[in-house]
């Protein structure tokens, strides 16, 4: 079966996006079937303004979903 699991951080620190997606896909040997990403902006001057939220979203092969 395929399952969905996200991960979502800041823009300005992908490569702290990319360790822990990669560290939960090596602790769970996921078979990984795609990643998507997407970027939203904050559009009433939030806090991090000029960063947005970078989201990934794992599809995964597995009998049963992983936390």
């Amino acid at each position: 079966m395929i399952f969905v699991k996200s991960f979502k951080g800041y823009e300005d620190k992908v490569a702290d996006m990319d360790a822990e997606v990669n560290k939960w896909i090596l602790q769970n040997r996921v078979d990984v079937v795609g990643v998507q990403t997407a970027l939203s902006h904050e559009r009433d001057g939030g806090s991090r303004m000029h960063s947005g939220d970078l989201i990934y979203t794992i599809l995964y092969r597995s009998n049963a979903p992983i936390a």
